[in-house]
C-alpha cells in the first residue's frame, strides 16, 4: 500500500504547526488525550486551528479558506507541492482542522486527529493512498497503517510495528483513569497555550534517536549533570519575527531535575568588548568549581577523560567569549576573551597561541585573536541575546547554510540562537530564530524560501 500522500499530509501538518506565528487560545484536545494511555513514552500536542488562523486563514464549515499570503505561496510553488498544500485546505480529506496528537506506546508511534466527515476521509485515503478499508471488529476500520474508530483517525507512523486494530480499539475505550490525562504532564499539555508542546521519557527518546553506545554516553552525562533525570518536556511557538522553543529535563517526580554544576551567568559587557560584527558567537562561564566538576565527570567514566584540566585551566574564572568568521577552520578569523584571576597556565597559553591566534593580557582579561572578524551579525546584538545564560551560541543563518547545516532559510531568518539558562534550580534549553523583518510571519518566511 502506498502511503506517500497521507504521510505527506501528516508531515505538512507537523511542519506547519511548528512554524506558528503568535499566541492563541488553547485548542481543546481533551478527547484526543483521553485516547492516549498513561503508559505512553512520549506525547506531542499540536494546535492546527491556531496555526491556520495565525497565517490569516479562516475556517468555515470545517473547510480552510487560505489567506492571500498562503494563496500567493501556493501559486509560486511546484505542481506537486501545490497538490500537497491544497490537501490541507480544500476540505476533501474530511479531517477536522482543530488539533492533533502524536504519541508512542508499546513500540509503536501514532498520529491521531479528529474527523468531521468519516466517509470523506475514508474515500480520500482509498483514492489517494490506495487500498480499501475493512471492518476489523470493535468498530475499527483499517486500511494499511490507517485506522478509523468513531470520529477519530489513527496513522501508525513508519516507526516500529504495523498497526494493531485491537490496540486501536483499546485506546479508544480507555477509562479516564487509564489515560494520559491523569498524569501530571497530561494536565500541562492540555492547558498549556504553546503551539507545539510535548513530553518524552528520556529512555524512549534515546532508543529512537541514538545507537547503543551513544545512549550509554548520553545517559551517563545526564546522570552527572542532573539529579535523577527521567524525562524531558518541551514546547515551541512561532511568532511574528521569531521562532521560540524551550526544553527542560525532569526528575522521577516530574519536577525540574536539579542541575549539579555551578550556574553562573555570562557577563554581557565582557562579550560586547569584542566589538564589531561576526558570523557567530560562542560564550560560557567557567570557574574553578566547574572545572573541578568536569574533572570528576572524567573520573566517573573510568579514567581521566578530560586529563589534568585543573592545572591547564588554573586561574580561569568568569566569562569566556569567542566571535568568528570564515568559510573553514584554516581560513577562520577569531577574536576572543577569557576572564581570569591572574596569569593563566603556560599550557593554556600555548594551546591558544597555536589554535586561536596571538594573546595579550588586558587587566584580568586574556585576549586572543587572528585575522579580521566580520559578518552580518552585530556582536552587541549577539551578546544581548545570550543575557542570563550560562552557555550560548548565536550564528548567522547564512554561515549555517555555508557549512551545510539544515537551516530553514538563509534569506528570511537573520540568526539562530541556542542557550542554556538557570530555571527553578535546573537548566532550560532555549532556541530562537529571528526573522530579518520583525513584523513578518515566521511561517510565511519559511514557506516562501523553502
Amino acid at each position: 500500500m502506498k502511503l506517500k500522500n497521507i504521510l505527506t499530509f501528516s508531515l505538512m501538518a507537523m511542519v506547519l504547526l511548528a512554524f506558528n506565528s503568535c499566541k492563541k487560545e488553547t485548542v481543546d484536545v481533551t478527547d484526543l488525550l483521553k485516547s492516549v494511555p498513561s503508559s505512553a513514552g512520549s506525547v506531542v500536542v499540536i494546535n492546527i486551528e491556531g496555526l491556520l488562523e495565525d497565517t490569516g486563514c479562516k475556517i468555515k464549515d470545517h473547510v480552510v479558506e487560505p489567506s492571500k499570503e498562503i494563496k500567493d505561496l501556493i501559486t509560486r510553488t511546484t505542481t506537486t507541492n501545490q497538490k500537497d498544500f491544497m490537501m490541507l485546505f480544500d476540505g476533501s480529506t474530511g479531517i477536522e482542522p482543530k488539533g492533533a496528537v502524536i504519541f508512542s506506546d508499546a513500540n509503536r508511534s501514532f498520529l491521531t486527529f479528529a474527523l468531521y466527515d468519516v466517509d470523506k476521509f475514508c474515500s480520500f485515503v482509498e483514492k489517494n493512498v490506495g487500498g480499501s478499508f475493512s471492518e476489523e471488529g470493535s468498530g475499527v476500520r483499517v486500511c494499511g497503517r490507517i485506522a478509523v474508530k468513531g470520529a477519530q483517525a489513527w496513522i501508525c507512523l513508519p516507526v516500529g510495528k504495523n498497526l494493531d486494530p485491537d490496540g486501536i480499539a483499546a485506546y479508544s475505550s480507555l477509562a479516564a483513569s487509564q489515560s494520559f490525562l491523569v498524569t501530571p504532564m497530561g494536565e500541562e499539555l492540555l492547558t498549556d497555550e504553546s503551539d507545539f508542546r510535548g513530553w518524552s521519557m528520556l529512555d524512549a527518546y534515546f532508543n529512537q534517536m541514538l545507537n547503543r553506545q551513544n545512549r550509554t554516553i548520553m545517559s551517563l552525562g545526564l546522570g552527572f549533570l542532573f539529579d535523577k533525570p527521567e524525562s524531558i518536556k518541551f514546547k515551541a511557538d512561532f511568532k511574528k519575527g521569531e521562532f521560540e522553543a524551550e526544553a527542560m529535563v525532569l526528575n522521577d517526580k516530574g519536577k525540574p531535575a536539579k542541575f549539579q554544576l555551578p550556574m553562573e551567568k555570562i557577563d554581557v559587557n565582557t562579550l560586547k568588548s569584542l566589538g564589531g560584527t561576526c558570523q557567530g558567537m560562542m560564550a560560557f562561564y567557567l570557574s574553578p568549581k566547574m572545572v573541578k566538576k568536569f574533572e570528576e565527570l572524567g573520573n566517573s567514566f573510568g579514567g581521566a577523560l578530560f586529563g589534568d584540566v585543573t592545572g591547564v585551566l588554573k586561574n580561569v574564572d568568569g566569562t569566556v567569549g569567542i566571535v568568528a568568521s570564515g568559510e573553514d577552520l584554516e581560513n577562520e578569523s577569531v577574536n576572543g576573551v577569557l576572564t581570569t584571576k591572574g596569569d593563566v597556565s603556560m599550557d593554556l597559553k600555548e594551546f591558544i597561541s597555536q589554535n586561536l591566534g596571538s594573546i595579550s593580557m588586558d587587566g584580568k582579561f586574556l585576549r586572543f585573536g587572528k585575522g579580521t572578524v566580520q559578518g552580518n551579525l552585530s556582536t552587541d546584538e549577539a551578546a544581548e541575546a545570550l543575557k542570563g545564560s550560562i552557555f550560548g551560541v548565536v550564528v548567522d543563518t547564512e554561515q549555517l547554510a555555508n557549512i551545510g547545516f539544515p537551516v530553514v532559510s538563509a534569506k528570511g531568518f537573520k540568526w539562530v540562537e541556542l542557550k542554556m539558562s538557570p530555571e527553578s534550580g535546573s537548566i532550560e534549553l532555549e532556541v530562537e530564530a529571528k526573522t530579518v523583518n520583525e513584523k513578518e510571519n515566521a511561517l510565511l518566511v519559511f514557506l516562501r524560501d523553502m
